[in-house]
């Protein structure tokens, strides 16, 4: 098992520390965020049957003691970046000698051999003539100069996932570079030309131009390239750049690598040359139309939606065309915490790519995600909530509170007036979120009333606030989609095809969804993997298109490879069309739950349904 650096010392300073630590301790004295330590921790507990470390609230994390020694020792220790040494000495010989390989690393030949495989593995996602081949104890990678260079850039684009957005952690891997100086060089440039890309583009950026400079100072150069730079903002951006790293490194930038440097900007830079606006705004209206259709949110009650999708899907359209695509390092994340709004983004990609002919990674739909996220987060907090203020302190003091109640920025606010104390009745405060008086109040009513002094405190609004979130709170679904009849434990199956047809038929043989609704799950299944966090999954159709709402569990006795996670517990499920929350609200709840890897472990092993509801509901 291979773990990091400083998923190493986490395991050092638990098993010195006689009392449980705390994740801010850790990431004190590792110098990290506690967010991190959370996440290495997850991933520590992800390498054994039995977690690694054991959480109790309030207290802290300590080292199993169930884990023995021997098992902790099993853990190989092994540099970050030796497979990154590994495929750029590959790279820069025509082949290597196997055990020859193995003895200047100090490493067997079986991690040499290991190694190979996962570089392959994730060489063999982008292209498959490019994997290593080892033939007569001789490890080699076939192909021109461009094609080593993809290789070289998609290892850095993986790891991209691995070390966000920190620099530092790549100053190693280049031997001829500053890469802090060449940073500060792009950032430069781009903000003389004003042009503008988030952090995670500009990391990729910088890694696409650091790959250039070092093959360059090796004499090693693309091959003479046909394509021509059009006139526009690539053109002007590309001619900036060469220019700007001929001064500072004093290196030679051939013509042939221009053409390099004007693919990363034109995956970028928005203009009209290849996609018609007018073309393209009825695409996205026609997305959004759909998406109120199918999922019931009308992303249009954001203004701007229809703007950043037609600049961002001008640009992911050129993206395609040059297999320039951007890595989304938040990708896992945005899956296991905003499933709902991912599961929109997977169906507004498939559109896309059938309405304009062509086709991109799960990363580009998590950048997508980011915009119906952005989008939804201001219709929420536009969303008005009605206020009714009793207070007899006159017009100058209703005037002070308006204007204290529009610092509550998660809604807006819509204040009303009762003309007096006496006038208080059921029609009045009918449709309010909030009674917000000065006096005692004789009135029998369901909306919550806030009593305050003259004039509202920093406290007051806080509370104010709190009332009208929890307005919002509606009481678990679980319990309405989950069924004792629709509850498998201790299945066995092969792939994930045979689980979600299992539960399918299960569904169909119960009256709950016609036969084909097991093609329209696999059609789901086709646009991105519905494994969204650590050992479950949740199958489901794009549309709510089911008889009756329902989820059909599955539980595995043994683990199965759900595309690149491995999965115990399988809840498929099955909805029907009606204009309410309920699939959004349904999929929060259940990520919620299953968030905890040692809790989707425990509802696992639970043979009856009583059982497995119990941990559920305890989870709320």
């Amino acid at each position: 098992m291979n773990i990091s650096q400083r998923q190493e010392k986490i395991l050092e300073k638990l098993s010195l520390n006689q009392q449980p630590s705390t994740a801010s301790q850790l990431s004190r004295e590792l110098g990290v965020s506690s967010k991190t330590i959370r996440n290495d921790i997850q991933q520590l507990n992800q390498l054994s049957e039995q977690p690694m470390i054991l959480s109790k609230a309030g207290t802290g994390f300590s080292l199993n003691p169930e884990i023995s020694r021997f098992q902790q020792a099993k853990i190989e220790k092994q540099s970050p970046n030796l497979s990154f040494e590994l495929l750029a000495r590959l790279l820069d010989q025509k082949d290597c000698d196997f055990y020859e390989l193995a003895d200047d690393f100090f490493i067997s030949e079986s991690t040499l051999d290991r190694m190979v495989k996962e570089l392959n593995a994730l060489i063999s996602q982008n292209d498959q003539r490019l994997m290593i081949k080892r033939k007569h104890n001789r490890l080699f990678i076939e192909g021109d100069e461009a094609a080593k260079r993809r290789v070289f850039t998609l290892f850095l684009n993986q790891e991209i996932e691995t070390n966000k957005l920190s620099l530092d952690n790549y100053s190693d891997y280049f031997d001829q570079l500053d890469l802090a100086k060449l940073s500060k060089v792009i950032v430069n440039v781009h903000q003389e030309e004003g042009f503008i890309i988030n952090d995670f583009s500009t990391i990729s950026f910088i890694l696409h131009i650091a790959v250039l400079l070092e093959r360059v100072s090796k004499k090693s150069y693309l091959n003479p390239s046909q394509a021509v730079l059009k006139k526009g903002k690539s053109k002007q951006l590309t001619l900036a750049m060469v220019d700007r790293l001929e001064q500072v490194f004093g290196v030679e930038i051939p013509e042939e690598e221009y053409a390099y440097i004007y693919r990363l900007y034109s995956g970028s830079v928005v203009s009209d040359e290849d996609l018609a606006d007018k073309k393209l705004k009825r695409i996205i209206e026609g997305v959004l139309k759909n998406i109120d259709s199918i999922f019931f949110i009308d992303f249009t009650q954001d203004e701007k939606i229809t703007d950043y999708l037609m600049t961002h899907v001008s640009a992911l359209y050129k993206r395609s065309a040059h297999k320039q695509y951007l890595v989304n390092p938040l990708l896992d994340e945005i899956k296991s915490k905003f499933p709902f709004v991912y599961n929109v983004s997977v169906y507004a990609s498939g559109f896309l790519q059938e309405q304009l002919s062509i086709q991109f990674p799960e990363d580009e739909v998590a950048y997508l995600s980011l915009h119906f996220l952005s989008a939804l987060e201001n219709i929420r907090m536009h969303k008005k909530k009605r206020i009714l203020l009793v207070s007899p302190y006159g017009v100058g003091n209703q005037r002070v509170v308006r204007n204290q109640l529009n610092k509550i920025q998660e809604f807006e606010v819509e204040l009303s007036v009762a003309e007096s104390i006496f006038a208080m009745t059921d029609e009045i405060t009918k449709d309010q979120s909030l009674i917000l008086t000065t006096e005692a109040l004789d009135v029998k009513t369901t909306v919550p009333i806030y009593h305050y002094d003259s004039f509202l405190t920093d406290s007051d609004l806080a509370k104010i606030q709190k009332i009208l979130i929890e307005e919002n709170q509606q009481p678990s679904v679980l319990p309405t989609f989950l069924k004792e009849e629709l509850f498998f434990p201790q299945q066995e199956f092969t792939t994930r095809e045979e689980a979600i047809r299992f539960l399918c038929q299960e569904l169909w043989e119960k009256d709950y969804c016609e036969k084909d609704y097991v093609e329209k799950v696999l059609q789901r299944e086709t646009l991105s993997s519905t494994a969204f966090g650590d050992f479950y999954a949740l199958p489901h159709a794009i549309k709510r298109e089911a008889k009756k709402n329902s989820v059909a569990i599955c539980s595995l006795s043994k683990p199965l490879q759900w595309k690149e996670k491995k999965v115990k517990l399988v809840l498929l499920l099955a909805l029907k069309e009606e204009r309410d929350n309920s699939f959004e609200q349904l999929f929060e709840e259940l990520v919620v739950m299953l968030n905890d890897a040692a809790r989707v472990k425990k509802l696992a092993k639970q043979t009856t349904f009583q059982d497995f509801m119990q941990i559920c509901q305890a989870a709320d």
